[in-house]
């Protein structure tokens, strides 16, 4: 059955394999829970971003201010700074520039460790592709003898342990580079969101908007 053999395949694949293993299962915990964080959080800000747009244009800053913190603090506080009357323009850029920069921690938080599992697991791999062979070798040289039956063990455990290697290294990239353009766009879309409500804000207020 497939399950047996793949179960034997990875004790066949070496010691190698449980580091391996522990990077997969660190690797899949980041997927889900940065999967989790963008299928929720960017539909969430593009909404607040409207209904504060939507508020401020009825001249409502009332509820603009309401819509924000009805949201996490960490949201509401992304928001809040644009609309807040009693700071110069310049000051509420700084602080929104501020804010932008937590949200981007926020949205990139742990992509490092897929960043890092990819870099490291083909390396991990090879060092099993590197120990079978030397096992093959150790064993042809004890008995005095070659030939495929001889370093048949080596060989299959250093090709499983390469295979393991940039399965893992494979998956964790692919994550790691679509989060980090999923994390990019949706600081795109905040910044011009931000922008336009800064704008709003200020030829709400009558505030000069310095050129």
């Amino acid at each position: 059955m497939i399950g047996n053999s793949l179960f034997e395949m990875f004790f066949h694949g070496g010691w190698v394999m449980w580091p391996l293993l522990i990077l997969s299962v660190m690797s899949w915990a980041v997927i889900m829970e940065r999967t989790y964080v963008f299928l929720t959080l960017r539909p969430k800000l593009r909404r607040l971003a409207q209904s504060i747009m939507q508020s401020l244009q009825a001249g409502d800053i009332a509820s603009a201010k309401q819509v924000c913190h009805r949201e996490q603090p960490e949201i509401a506080q992304i928001f809040l700074s644009t609309i807040d009357g009693r700071k110069s323009r310049e000051a509420t850029e700084r602080l929104t520039e501020r804010n932008k920069a937590k949200l981007a921690g926020h949205l990139k938080k742990n992509l490092w460790i897929l960043g890092t599992i990819g870099s490291a697991s083909p390396f991990i791999g090879l060092l099993g592709t590197v120990v079978g062979i030397i096992r093959s070798f150790h064993e042809m040289a004890q008995k005095g003898t070659g030939g495929f039956a001889v370093v048949s063990a080596g060989i299959s455990e250093a090709l499983i342990a390469t295979a393991a290697g940039l399965i893992v290294a494979i998956v964790a990239l692919l994550a790691y580079n679509a989060f980090t353009t999923f994390a990019n766009q949706t600081l795109t879309q905040i910044r011009l969101s931000l922008e336009e409500l800064i704008d709003e804000s200020f030829e709400r207020s009558g505030k000069t908007v310095p050129t």
